[in-house]
């Protein structure tokens, strides 16, 4: 058998330290390096997720008190409201409220008890508004400058105000919604008294009144029908029927 040069050797040698080298990187250190990326990936969320705690739980007290102050606020807020009434509760809620007012209630009906929106109320100008002036103030000067045009001015100067429109509001329904209660009844009392009782719901956050009409209280007559006087009412008179809606907020408490 042929014996190894020493050329040979050196090459065997050198070939078994690559081999050994190369299985030694494939088989341990790769795959001790991948292990380490993983449990580094881990450390990282770990202390980003103690941080995030000790964050949180150094800011529990500031969030306790920023509740307890929107809780005491939100109390606050719906102390004036009436919570959430049967319609038998809205019956005695209105009608305790004529008397109080001397008014006797007559008539009483509940169209709707349940979550509605909360209407708004915008302030409106007409666009012609601005024109309407312009066009009344031009008139003017002319009349004052030339006599002879006196009838055709004073006819635009009717025209310009008629198509002058005042200051409207638009009602609009908002996204916000509560519990609201729409109650039509009929008073009969004196003119003075149905003001103080507009004057205290005008001061009350939790009703409104939408709508009035008032008309001279019917009396019987002989024959045991019913007439109306043609008189208007007066605030020294006698009764009157009055027929009024009320909107009424409630809120769960």
């Amino acid at each position: 058998m042929k014996k190894l040069t020493k050329r040979e050797k050196l090459l065997i040698y050198v070939f078994g330290c690559l081999l050994i080298g190369f299985f030694g990187v494939y088989f341990v250190i790769l795959p001790s390096f991948s292990s380490y990326q993983v449990v580094n990936d881990q450390v990282a969320e770990a202390q980003f997720t103690k941080e995030s705690m000790e964050m949180a739980i150094d800011a529990i007290p500031a969030t306790m008190q920023a509740r307890d102050d929107a809780t005491a606020n939100l109390a606050t807020l719906t102390t004036p409201f009436q919570a959430k009434l049967t319609n038998e509760g809205l019956d005695m809620l209105l009608t305790q409220l004529s008397l109080d007012y001397s008014l006797s209630p007559k008539v009483l009906s509940i169209a709707n008890n349940s979550m509605a929106g909360v209407e708004t109320f915008t302030a409106y100008t007409s666009d012609e508004q601005a024109t309407a002036s312009l066009g009344t103030n031009a008139a003017a000067d002319a009349t004052a400058n030339s006599d002879e045009n006196t009838d055709e001015n004073t006819d635009e100067n009717t025209a310009t105000t008629t198509t002058t429109e005042a200051a409207e509001t638009e009602i609009t329904s908002g996204s916000a919604e509560t519990w609201t209660g729409l109650v039509s009844m009929e008073l009969t009392g004196s003119q003075t008294n149905f003001y103080r009782l507009l004057d205290a719901v005008a001061g009350r956050p939790d009703m409104i009144i939408s709508d009035f009409a008032i008309a001279p209280e019917a009396a019987a007559t002989t024959a045991g029908t019913t007439a109306t006087t043609s008189a208007a009412p007066k605030l020294s008179g006698g009764n009157i029927t009055i027929s009024v809606t009320f909107v009424v907020y409630m809120m769960e408490k």
